[in-house]
Protein backbone atom coordinates (compact mmCIF):
# COMPACT_ATOMS: atom_id res chain seq x y z
CA UNK A 1 0.00 0.00 0.00
CA UNK A 2 2.70 2.37 0.96
CA UNK A 3 4.32 2.03 -2.25
CA UNK A 4 1.45 2.36 -4.23
CA UNK A 5 0.94 5.94 -2.58
CA UNK A 6 4.39 6.49 -3.14
CA UNK A 7 3.86 6.12 -6.71
CA UNK A 8 0.89 7.64 -7.07
CA UNK A 9 2.28 10.60 -5.37
CA UNK A 10 5.34 10.72 -7.52
CA UNK A 11 3.23 10.49 -10.95
CA UNK A 12 0.47 13.74 -9.56
CA UNK A 13 3.63 15.51 -8.70
CA UNK A 14 5.20 14.84 -12.54
CA UNK A 15 1.99 15.73 -13.79
CA UNK A 16 1.81 19.12 -12.13
CA UNK A 17 5.33 19.94 -13.24
CA UNK A 18 4.29 19.05 -16.59
CA UNK A 19 1.24 21.03 -17.07
CA UNK A 20 3.50 24.36 -15.34
CA UNK A 21 6.03 23.51 -17.95
CA UNK A 22 3.58 25.54 -20.24
CA UNK A 23 3.97 28.75 -18.24
CA UNK A 24 7.39 29.25 -19.72
CA UNK A 25 6.90 28.41 -23.62
CA UNK A 26 3.90 27.56 -25.55
CA UNK A 27 4.04 24.81 -27.01
CA UNK A 28 5.95 21.50 -26.03
CA UNK A 29 6.59 18.25 -27.96
CA UNK A 30 6.67 15.04 -25.65
CA UNK A 31 10.31 14.36 -26.05
CA UNK A 32 10.26 18.31 -24.84
CA UNK A 33 8.27 17.45 -21.79
CA UNK A 34 10.59 13.90 -21.43
CA UNK A 35 13.94 16.27 -20.98
CA UNK A 36 12.43 19.10 -19.31
CA UNK A 37 10.76 16.83 -16.46
CA UNK A 38 14.34 13.99 -17.01
CA UNK A 39 11.56 10.98 -17.37
CA UNK A 40 11.74 8.69 -19.86
CA UNK A 41 9.36 8.75 -23.28
CA UNK A 42 6.77 6.50 -21.83
CA UNK A 43 6.49 8.08 -18.62
CA UNK A 44 5.89 11.81 -20.46
CA UNK A 45 3.34 9.91 -23.09
CA UNK A 46 1.18 8.85 -20.05
CA UNK A 47 1.05 12.06 -18.30
CA UNK A 48 0.21 13.67 -21.97
CA UNK A 49 -2.27 11.43 -22.14
CA UNK A 50 -3.68 11.81 -18.70
CA UNK A 51 -3.21 15.92 -19.55
CA UNK A 52 -5.54 15.40 -22.40
CA UNK A 53 -8.04 13.33 -21.50
CA UNK A 54 -9.02 16.04 -19.08
CA UNK A 55 -8.99 18.78 -21.25
CA UNK A 56 -5.63 20.82 -19.76
CA UNK A 57 -3.67 20.02 -22.88
CA UNK A 58 -4.82 19.55 -26.53
CA UNK A 59 -2.12 18.09 -29.59
CA UNK A 60 -1.34 20.65 -32.45
CA UNK A 61 -1.20 19.88 -36.25
CA UNK A 62 2.34 19.91 -35.76
CA UNK A 63 1.89 17.46 -33.04
CA UNK A 64 3.18 19.74 -30.35
CA UNK A 65 1.18 20.31 -27.48
CA UNK A 66 -0.39 23.33 -25.93
CA UNK A 67 -2.83 24.03 -22.96
CA UNK A 68 -6.28 23.78 -23.77
CA UNK A 69 -8.20 26.53 -23.08
CA UNK A 70 -11.44 25.63 -21.26
CA UNK A 71 -10.54 24.31 -17.77
CA UNK A 72 -7.23 26.30 -17.63
CA UNK A 73 -9.57 29.25 -17.80
CA UNK A 74 -12.10 27.79 -15.03
CA UNK A 75 -9.00 27.81 -12.56
CA UNK A 76 -7.15 30.78 -13.83
CA UNK A 77 -10.68 32.54 -13.29
CA UNK A 78 -10.56 30.91 -9.59
CA UNK A 79 -7.35 32.36 -9.01
CA UNK A 80 -7.84 36.07 -10.25
CA UNK A 81 -10.89 36.33 -8.05
CA UNK A 82 -8.57 35.76 -5.34
CA UNK A 83 -6.41 37.75 -6.88
CA UNK A 84 -8.52 41.07 -7.24
CA UNK A 85 -9.81 40.51 -3.64
CA UNK A 86 -6.34 40.53 -2.05
CA UNK A 87 -4.83 43.23 -4.03
CA UNK A 88 -8.30 44.94 -4.02
CA UNK A 89 -7.43 47.32 -0.83
CA UNK A 90 -3.98 47.54 -1.30
CA UNK A 91 -4.47 49.48 -4.71
CA UNK A 92 -7.09 51.42 -3.35
CA UNK A 93 -4.27 52.40 -0.72
CA UNK A 94 -1.22 53.26 -3.19
CA UNK A 95 -3.80 55.26 -4.73
CA UNK A 96 -4.74 57.44 -2.20
CA UNK A 97 -0.93 57.97 -1.33
CA UNK A 98 -0.03 58.96 -4.76
CA UNK A 99 -2.79 60.41 -6.03
CA UNK A 100 -2.46 58.69 -8.98
CA UNK A 101 -4.09 55.73 -10.98
CA UNK A 102 -2.76 52.35 -9.89
CA UNK A 103 -3.69 49.50 -11.84
CA UNK A 104 -3.14 45.21 -11.55
CA UNK A 105 -2.60 42.95 -14.42
CA UNK A 106 -1.90 39.73 -15.52
CA UNK A 107 -0.64 37.68 -18.99
CA UNK A 108 -3.31 35.77 -21.01
CA UNK A 109 -3.58 33.24 -23.95
CA UNK A 110 -0.22 31.63 -23.51
CA UNK A 111 1.47 34.98 -22.70
CA UNK A 112 0.56 36.67 -25.60
CA UNK A 113 -0.99 39.51 -24.31
CA UNK A 114 -1.95 41.32 -21.34
CA UNK A 115 -4.79 43.42 -19.20
CA UNK A 116 -5.95 44.92 -16.39
CA UNK A 117 -7.77 43.27 -13.98
CA UNK A 118 -8.21 45.44 -11.09
CA UNK A 119 -7.23 49.14 -10.85
CA UNK A 120 -8.62 52.48 -9.20
CA UNK A 121 -8.26 55.89 -10.83
CA UNK A 122 -6.48 59.17 -9.44
CA UNK A 123 -8.75 61.20 -7.35
CA UNK A 124 -7.25 64.71 -9.38
CA UNK A 125 -9.44 66.05 -12.15
CA UNK A 126 -6.07 65.23 -14.46
CA UNK A 127 -5.25 61.90 -14.58
CA UNK A 128 -4.38 58.61 -17.03
CA UNK A 129 -7.28 55.94 -16.34
CA UNK A 130 -7.42 52.76 -17.73
CA UNK A 131 -10.47 50.35 -18.60
CA UNK A 132 -10.51 47.07 -16.79
CA UNK A 133 -10.06 44.40 -19.54
CA UNK A 134 -8.41 46.14 -21.76
CA UNK A 135 -5.58 44.18 -23.75
CA UNK A 136 -2.35 44.59 -24.99
CA UNK A 137 0.93 43.38 -26.59
CA UNK A 138 3.36 42.47 -24.06
CA UNK A 139 5.82 44.83 -25.62
CA UNK A 140 3.36 47.74 -25.03
CA UNK A 141 3.71 50.45 -22.02
CA UNK A 142 5.82 49.58 -18.85
CA UNK A 143 3.27 46.72 -17.69
CA UNK A 144 3.62 44.20 -20.61
CA UNK A 145 7.43 45.13 -20.64
CA UNK A 146 7.25 43.80 -17.04
CA UNK A 147 5.64 40.98 -17.70
CA UNK A 148 7.70 40.25 -20.65
CA UNK A 149 10.60 40.39 -18.80
CA UNK A 150 9.98 37.84 -16.39
CA UNK A 151 8.43 35.61 -18.65
CA UNK A 152 11.74 35.43 -21.09
CA UNK A 153 14.10 35.28 -17.98
CA UNK A 154 15.29 32.25 -18.30
CA UNK A 155 15.00 31.96 -22.25
CA UNK A 156 17.87 31.50 -24.56
CA UNK A 157 18.59 34.59 -26.79
CA UNK A 158 17.36 32.16 -29.68
CA UNK A 159 14.00 31.95 -27.59
CA UNK A 160 13.81 35.50 -26.45
CA UNK A 161 14.17 36.36 -30.15
CA UNK A 162 11.56 33.63 -31.14
CA UNK A 163 8.92 34.83 -28.90
CA UNK A 164 9.69 38.32 -29.01
CA UNK A 165 9.21 38.51 -32.99
CA UNK A 166 5.25 37.09 -32.45
CA UNK A 167 4.28 39.79 -30.48
CA UNK A 168 2.93 43.41 -32.15
CA UNK A 169 5.83 45.97 -32.02
CA UNK A 170 4.05 48.59 -33.27
CA UNK A 171 5.37 52.09 -32.87
CA UNK A 172 2.56 54.28 -30.98
CA UNK A 173 4.94 57.31 -30.04
CA UNK A 174 8.35 58.96 -30.89
CA UNK A 175 9.70 56.46 -27.91
CA UNK A 176 8.28 53.01 -28.65
CA UNK A 177 10.35 50.25 -28.71
CA UNK A 178 9.71 48.83 -32.42
CA UNK A 179 13.84 47.04 -32.82
CA UNK A 180 13.79 43.18 -31.07
CA UNK A 181 17.50 44.00 -29.90
CA UNK A 182 16.47 47.40 -28.23
CA UNK A 183 13.63 45.60 -26.29
CA UNK A 184 15.81 42.92 -25.11
CA UNK A 185 17.84 45.49 -23.64
CA UNK A 186 14.98 47.30 -22.21
CA UNK A 187 14.48 43.22 -20.57
CA UNK A 188 17.52 43.36 -19.33
CA UNK A 189 17.54 46.55 -17.38
CA UNK A 190 13.75 45.30 -15.79
CA UNK A 191 15.35 42.31 -14.48
CA UNK A 192 18.31 44.14 -13.27
CA UNK A 193 16.55 47.00 -11.31
CA UNK A 194 13.37 45.12 -10.55
CA UNK A 195 10.95 47.57 -12.10
CA UNK A 196 10.05 49.20 -15.15
CA UNK A 197 9.68 53.00 -15.97
CA UNK A 198 8.67 54.58 -19.10
CA UNK A 199 7.31 58.05 -20.35
CA UNK A 200 5.31 58.50 -23.50
CA UNK A 201 6.15 54.84 -25.03
CA UNK A 202 2.51 54.03 -25.56
CA UNK A 203 0.71 57.09 -25.04
CA UNK A 204 1.76 60.62 -25.61
CA UNK A 205 2.31 62.39 -22.32
CA UNK A 206 1.76 60.10 -19.95
CA UNK A 207 4.79 58.17 -17.48
CA UNK A 208 4.03 54.72 -16.31
CA UNK A 209 6.26 52.74 -13.06
CA UNK A 210 5.47 48.99 -12.89
CA UNK A 211 7.10 46.06 -10.52
CA UNK A 212 6.42 42.35 -10.89
CA UNK A 213 3.91 40.89 -8.03
CA UNK A 214 5.31 37.43 -6.68
CA UNK A 215 3.82 34.48 -5.22
CA UNK A 216 4.89 34.02 -1.45
CA UNK A 217 7.88 31.67 -2.63
CA UNK A 218 9.39 34.50 -3.79
CA UNK A 219 9.34 31.59 -7.47
CA UNK A 220 6.55 32.75 -9.62
CA UNK A 221 5.62 35.81 -10.90
CA UNK A 222 1.94 36.15 -10.88
CA UNK A 223 0.86 39.68 -11.76
CA UNK A 224 2.33 43.36 -12.30
CA UNK A 225 1.40 46.59 -10.43
CA UNK A 226 1.75 49.72 -12.11
CA UNK A 227 1.27 53.68 -11.43
CA UNK A 228 0.10 55.53 -14.40
CA UNK A 229 0.19 59.58 -14.27
CA UNK A 230 0.44 62.46 -16.78
CA UNK A 231 4.20 63.71 -17.17
CA UNK A 232 3.16 67.09 -15.69
CA UNK A 233 2.79 65.44 -12.45
CA UNK A 234 6.13 63.31 -12.52
CA UNK A 235 9.16 64.55 -11.72
CA UNK A 236 12.15 62.08 -12.11
CA UNK A 237 13.92 62.51 -8.63
CA UNK A 238 10.70 60.89 -6.97
CA UNK A 239 11.21 57.34 -9.08
CA UNK A 240 12.58 55.54 -6.01
CA UNK A 241 9.52 57.01 -3.75
CA UNK A 242 7.12 55.71 -6.43
CA UNK A 243 9.35 52.40 -6.78
CA UNK A 244 9.56 51.53 -2.93
CA UNK A 245 5.90 51.82 -2.06
CA UNK A 246 5.04 49.72 -5.42
CA UNK A 247 7.07 46.98 -4.44
CA UNK A 248 6.05 47.14 -0.68
CA UNK A 249 2.79 46.86 -1.83
CA UNK A 250 3.86 44.01 -4.49
CA UNK A 251 5.18 42.09 -1.12
CA UNK A 252 1.90 42.44 0.57
CA UNK A 253 -0.17 41.13 -2.38
CA UNK A 254 2.30 38.68 -3.09
CA UNK A 255 2.23 37.13 0.34
CA UNK A 256 -1.52 36.59 -0.12
CA UNK A 257 -0.71 33.91 -3.34
CA UNK A 258 -0.16 30.55 -3.54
Amino acid sequence: MTNSIGKGSLVAERTLKALMLFSAKRYYTVTEIANSLEISLTAAYRIVETLQETGFIKREQSKEYTLDAPNILQLYNMVQYDLRDVARPIISELTSTFKESVYLSVVHNNNSYYSFIEGEESPLPIKWSENIGSSYSLSTGTAGKTHLAYITEDFSEDEKDTFIAQLDLTQHTEKSVTKIEQLKKSLDEILANGYCYTQSEHIQGVVGISVPVFNFQKKNIVAVLSVFMPDTHFNRDQLSYYVAHLQKGSDKIGTSIP
